[in-house]
């Protein structure tokens, strides 16, 4: 079942000319699902994305919204060499080692759009191995994040900010209803929500 995502109020159709984005919020704030949902819409719109989460929850999530026809699991290496060229990729949660050589094994990298939830279950390495892609979707709780700095540091066309984080993204946030996150984006801002 798919959300709709509205922006003040009104439809809202996140696509990839808001890539890369950077998604944050604390625990329980609605930022895992958001992102979650956004990784949904842009593969539903024929989009392929490079998903990779730290827990096995955010996969069966995903696979709630949009179903198995579009994606294709990787669980070990072997899974790497017969990725189908018209398929999402879903590598094993948690599996950093595997990730990376999915990132570092594709030929049509750049064909992918790379998202990562959970970034603060990792080191700076992942950063280091994504952070020049264009077509990145990052997800996760920016105080708790071992590289904040640096990923404060890259120009994102679109920032989503559930609660405001200790560190200075220098963007003027409104009061938020639980839920709801804040668009920064280069042409677009403002309130967004998500409508089952």
């Amino acid at each position: 079942m798919s959300n709709k995502i509205t922006l003040d109020n009104k439809d809202f159709e996140f696509n990839e000319s808001f890539l890369p984005c950077l998604v944050t919020g604390a625990c329980k704030s609605g930022a895992s699902y958001f992102s979650v949902t956004l990784a949904g819409k842009l593969i539903q719109q024929g989009s392929k994305v490079i998903y990779f989460t730290a827990f096995p929850m955010a996969k069966e999530e995903l696979l709630n919204q949009i179903g198995n026809e579009k994606t294709f699991d990787v669980l070990n290496d072997v899974d790497i060499a017969n990725i189908p060229e018209d398929k999402s990729i879903i590598v094993q949660s948690g599996n950093k080692d595997l990730w990376t050589k999915v990132i570092q094994g594709i030929n049509n990298i750049n064909d992918y759009i790379i998202f990562v939830k959970n970034i603060e279950e990792y080191d700076n390495s992942i950063f280091e191995i994504i952070g020049e892609n264009k077509k990145i979707l990052l997800s996760g709780d920016l105080d708790n994040c071992m590289y904040k700095e640096n990923l404060v540091q890259k120009e994102w066309v679109s920032k989503i900010i559930f609660t405001v984080p200790k560190i200075d993204l220098n963007i003027n946030i409104p009061n938020l209803e639980k839920y709801e996150s804040y668009l920064d984006s280069k042409d677009t801002e403002g309130v967004l929500r998500l409508v089952k």
